[in-house]
């Protein structure tokens, strides 16, 4: 990789500092932004930048983005807890920014507005930031009770999780899902 990549990145408007570590296992590009960067326009950026320069992110790993800004109030004491990891879901236009991390890894996806996406969003980003293999989320669904429930299947087996949204949906879609990809207390069966 060619040593004016980072000056190239720190070129890039919005972007406020980049660290290029390509030494080390799980080391990587973090791309920090400046306040009030548009952060899809400065990672389509990034992106093409990295195009240019001939590399390809691998599909587990993806670009890091630590933004320098808070991204909403602070967590309530008690809100993530048993969860092990923190969520962040942010609308964006023409669908939402999903974010899971641990203290010591981040990561996000950019998913359509639509339920089974944006579940689908936090359940790869759970599983890369915990190392566990990513499942596919089949169906999420609201009852009239509101009970969430998302389904992950797994060749002949599902694994269901559920949550109410009195918690709110956030919180909900957290435990559904961490339930459903085994990362909290799940419950599994046989698929029909």
């Amino acid at each position: 990789m060619s040593p004016g990549l980072a000056s190239r990145i720190e070129d890039i408007p919005g972007v406020a500092g980049v660290t290029v570590d390509l030494t080390e296992s799980g080391g990587g590009i973090n791309v920090r932004l400046a306040p009030g960067a548009d952060e899809s326009a400065v990672m389509e950026k990034v992106r093409g930048l990295l195009a240019a320069y001939g590399t390809k992110p691998s599909p587990e790993v993806g670009a890091q983005v630590v933004p320098t800004r808070a991204l909403r109030e602070p967590v309530r004491p008690g809100e993530r807890e048993g969860l092990g990891v923190d969520l962040r879901i942010t609308p964006i236009e023409g669908g939402a920014r999903v974010e899971v991390a641990t203290p010591n890894i981040r990561s996000f996806r950019i998913v359509p507005a639509n339920p089974t996406a944006i579940a689908q969003g936090v359940a790869d980003a759970w599983s890369q930031v915990t190392g566990r293999v990513p499942v596919e989320i089949s169906s999420v669904t609201l009852d009239d009770d509101g009970l969430l429930e998302v389904v992950a299947g797994e060749g002949a087996v599902q694994s269901r999780g559920s949550a109410n949204v009195s918690l709110g949906w956030e919180q909900a879609l957290a435990r559904a899902v961490g339930e459903a990809i085994g990362a909290i207390g799940q419950e599994r069966s046989l698929a029909r």
